[in-house]
């Protein structure tokens, strides 16, 4: 951010994947507990998976965009 500035390509990718992915441990730890998931290893798998889905939708939507 100091390099580049907050309005530039690289840091509304960055802060569009920051604000996307931030909370998937999180939402993991809360809502597994809540409903009593034990076996948390696929809802990891999947909300990765998510989390790269993001990151590739980040990078693709702000080339479009600027």
């Amino acid at each position: 951010m100091n390099l580049y500035g907050v309005d530039s390509k690289l840091g509304l990718i960055a802060s569009t994947i920051m604000g996307s992915t931030e909370t998937t441990l999180y939402t993991i730890a809360v809502y597994t507990s809540v409903v009593g998931v034990k076996k948390t290893r696929f809802v990891l798998f999947a909300a990765l998976i998510g989390d790269l889905i993001g990151m590739i939708t980040s990078v693709v939507i702000w080339n479009i965009m600027s």
